[in-house]
């Protein structure tokens, strides 16, 4: 054992030896103590010992027996310190003295004559450890009691019996809320709510906690003088010595601010009703979530009878007050009759309903517009009553029977709402045919404008060769910011009009996207370059005053465009040809199947590099979901995290165009790890199972992999697939052998993704002990037209199947693939049938809070 382990110079010695030279002590403990003091008689002894003990007390005092005396010098220290360390060096024969010195409070004897030097030091190391074990728990302690003072008065904390009453908190928490200590230890949580009582949160969290899980939520509590705050709350078990639960300790934080800044980010701030913007975020949140549930879902659309009539004739000081007043009916709906109201337009509302029969959803819709009326709030100008009326349109679907989109749902009840409007007003309309789900689903709510669905399955009916153009409205994220939701969809609707004006061809197709895209199909050659010329020289004009918002005129400039030729991969090669346009800041980007590759060729990876990097920099990439579906039963099974990048002014675009020349660069491993991060923070918040997408550079790269590992050991892969692309580039199936035993040993998922377009290698599937494989989508877009793809597909599918490999078919988008498909006999579908990808708080995997923040 090396001496220098018990070198503590922490350690103070006292001793008094008359025969030190015998044994050379004083040199021995040099190598264990810095400060020593040695007396060479009983008084200078009793001088130095006295000095000491006005501070800190000597750690160890050394005597040496000589006669009696010797005994009443260790009553003397003892009495002074009777914790006192002593070490007495006495004769070996001595037996009575040796008993007498250890009842006097000696800790260690050493006998003497010494035969070696071990002799003597192995009792005294043996103190020497004790010592320094001593001091350190000691300043453990001290260092404890610094802890448990700081959280006392800085963190807010309880600790609760297994009943949830309170047996301590914070200093901190007790001041913040206004209560002493006394007046809460004892009391029950609930003494901080004052009547205020969710109780499904409340079964959800002792649900939890009788798991023996940490719980995690949100509690809108009361100070003792009434002041409302929120708090988010971490409640964990705590255990005794011997495992057994004796309580929980409530970690909180006071979110009050961030939740006021929340609520004006998605309150109307006239009606103090949910906006648009929240509107659109929990419908589709909900609406995904019933799915799951089996729930009905129900959507009423509400509109103020002639509230322009009454604008003009009384006033928009007096029409504030209206809406002001149907407001706080609505309001007294939430949480009863209905689970959320909103303002969505001028004099529009909108009511969510979730899992209410159509009996009670109806009822509840009748008593509202009654109660409307009953306001008796004058209105000369209704010809339908002589006081302010409402009219609704609504619908309550069964959402895990009928595989719409929420988009549809929103068209059926506003269409209603308009037959409620024409049947004489006052009144509402239920209707649900089933028929109308596939007519309206293929509609965009705002533009009423056929959507991307309808686009997908008329590009699946070409039989020729189209054009499609894809039009990107620009800047339209920071005039969202700037103007709001309402304002955006005015120029949405006026960007519509201008495009149905100059679109007059049977054999041109106007299609509304999304929030930010417009497509124009066009099915005769002879007009390619006619809508070609009205591109350039109309469309993508340099800028033009598009609205006024906020009584200001709000130049933007037009469109961004791309276009592509052909019948196979249509929509494919035009997003890429916009891709390319948008990175490169062009107006207009043109894949022709003849001669793009030579076109891009041309373009140079210097500027593709300097915007990919510095969105890099800026940690701009972020990651979008697409929902892959269970066969069985349409419920979403996981979601693909899918790369996007963010440019400076918030348009989003793939990383693919520029993604090879990242991977020369050496930085692709970055961009890598940067959009992992993002997708495991959100895995932690969610129940979800997640796919992330790794190549073949990622898994040869050693660093990646420690990463990779650092997170699972962090986050865990229980809900996680790893998804391979097969590629032509594998060159060590031992590398990626290796990789998948590690991630395996997580708990997490392995897929081969593209499988079909590379090697297909069939005894990988085996070799690499796979969950899924995920057919190549450009084998799925050619399966309704080419036999031999479809007998490929099917010996694909038998030989997995066989192999106890579940299969993954991507890129459906049109309901013939989705049937070609399913009779086929994949497991999961993915596509823009069942959902575009998005980011994430569209599909509900993130907080209201860090969403709308």
């Amino acid at each position: 054992m090396s001496l220098n382990l018990f070198s503590n110079e922490k350690l103070h010695l006292l001793a008094l030896l008359k025969n030190n030279e015998d044994y050379d002590l004083e040199h021995l403990l040099e190598q264990f103590f810095s400060i020593m003091d040695f007396a060479q008689n009983e008084e200078e002894f009793m001088q130095l010992f006295e000095a000491r003990s006005e501070g800190e007390f000597y750690d160890i005092v050394v005597l040496e027996y000589n006669d009696e005396k010797t005994f009443d010098l260790i009553d003397w220290i003892c009495k002074i310190n009777q914790a006192q360390s002593l070490v007495l060096f006495i004769e070996e024969n001595k037996h009575q003295s040796i008993i007498k010195a250890l009842k006097r409070g000696v800790n260690t004897v050493i006998p003497t004559p010494i035969g070696s030097k071990m002799e003597m030091l192995s009792p005294l190391l043996k103190l020497i450890t004790f010592k320094n074990n001593e001091k350190d728990l000691k300043f453990s302690n001290y260092l404890i009691r610094q802890k448990d003072k700081i959280i006392d008065e800085n963190v807010f904390m309880t600790i609760s019996d297994l009943k949830g009453n309170i047996v301590n908190i914070s200093q901190a928490y007790s001041d913040f809320t206004g209560y002493s200590k006394e007046e809460l230890i004892g009391k029950n949580h609930n003494i901080f709510r004052q009547g205020h009582y969710d109780k499904k949160m409340m079964q959800s969290l002792w649900k939890t906690l009788n798991q023996d899980l940490p719980w995690q939520g949100e509690f809108q509590n009361n100070k003792k003088n009434g002041e409302r705050f929120v708090v988010r709350s971490t409640i964990t078990p705590l255990r005794d010595q011997n495992g057994e639960k004796i309580g929980y300790l409530n970690i909180i934080n006071d979110i009050t601010n961030v939740k006021r800044l929340e609520e004006l980010s998605i309150t109307d701030a006239l009606t103090n009703l949910y906006n648009r913007r929240y509107f659109d975020f929990i419908t589709q949140k909900e609406f995904t979530s019933v799915k799951w549930r089996r729930e009905n879902f129900g959507l009423v659309i509400l509109d103020v009878d002639h509230f322009k009539k009454y604008n003009d004739f009384y006033g928009h000081a007096e029409g504030d007050k209206v809406l002001q007043k149907i407001a706080k009916v609505l309001k007294k709906c939430e949480n009863n009759a209905v689970d959320y109201a909103f303002r969505i337009g001028g004099e529009e509302f909108a009511l969510i309903a979730l899992n209410r029969s159509d009996e009670d959803l109806k009822a509840s819709v009748a008593k509202i517009i009654h109660e409307i009326e009953a306001l008796k709030i004058p209105h000369s100008q209704n010809d339908t009553s002589k006081y302010v009326t409402i009219s609704a349109g609504t619908v309550n679907i069964p959402a895990s029977q009928l595989s719409i989109s929420y988009e549809a749902l929103y068209n059926i009840a506003d269409e209603n709402l308009y037959k409620a409007k024409r049947g004489g007003r006052n009144r509402f309309v239920f209707e649900m045919e089933i028929d109308k789900f596939s007519e309206f689903k293929n509609i965009d709510p705002v533009t009423k404008l056929p959507n991307r669905m309808a686009l997908l399955n008329n590009l699946a009916l070409l039989n020729d060769e189209a054009m499609l153009i894809i039009l990107h409205v620009n800047q339209l994220k920071s005039l969202q910011d700037l103007y709001g939701y309402e304002s955006v969809e005015k120029i949405l609707k006026n960007k519509a009009a201008t495009l149905k004006e100059a679109i007059k061809d049977e054999a041109a197709s106007l299609y509304n996207l999304n929030m930010e895209e417009f497509a124009i199909l066009v099915t005769e050659k002879d007009l390619f370059n006619k809508y070609l010329e009205l591109l350039k020289y109309y469309l993508l004009s340099e800028e033009k005053v598009d609205a006024v918002l906020d009584n200001e005129s709000c130049t933007i400039t037009n469109f961004t465009a791309g276009v592509a030729y052909g019948i196979l991969n249509l929509f494919h090669n035009a997003d890429v040809a916009l891709q390319e346009a948008l990175l490169l800041n062009k107006k207009l980007s043109i894949f022709d199947k003849n001669d793009f590759e030579k076109e891009k060729a041309q373009i140079s990876n210097v500027e593709k590099l300097k915007v990919y990097k510095k969105a890099l920099l800026e940690d701009r990439i972020i990651p979008f979901f697409q929902p892959i579906v269970d066969v069985k039963d349409n419920t979403i099974h996981k979601y693909e995290a899918l790369a996007r990048i963010r440019l400076e002014d918030g348009t989003i675009i793939s990383p693919a165009m520029f993604l090879d020349s990242a991977k020369v660069d050496k930085t692709y491993e970055y961009f890598s790890r940067q959009l992992i991060q993002k997708v495991f923070n959100i895995y932690a918040k969610n129940q979800e199972e997640f796919s992330i997408n790794l190549t073949y550079q990622n898994i040869v790269s050693e660093s990646m992999i420690a990463y990779i590992e650092n997170r699972l050991q962090k986050y865990g892969g229980e809900n996680i697939t790893f998804e391979i692309v097969e590629t032509d580039d594998i060159k060590e199936y031992k590398r990626i052998e290796e990789f998948i035993k590690m991630i395996k040993k997580y708990g997490a998922k392995i897929s081969i993704d593209d499988f079909g377009s590379g090697y297909s290698n069939f005894t990988n599937l085996i070799q690499f002990h796979l969950d899924y494989i995920k057919l190549d989508g450009t084998l799925i877009e050619q399966l309704l037209h080419d036999q031999n793809v479809e007998n490929m597909i099917q010996a694909i599918i038998s030989f997995a199947h066989k192999a106890d490999i579940k299969v993954i078919a991507e890129f459906v988008s049109t309901k013939a693939l989705d049937e070609k498909v399913r009779e086929l006999g994949v497991d999961y579908i993915q596509g823009y049938l069942y959902g575009e990808p998005k980011a994430p708080e569209e599909y509900g995997l993130v907080t209201k809070a860090s969403s709308l923040g």
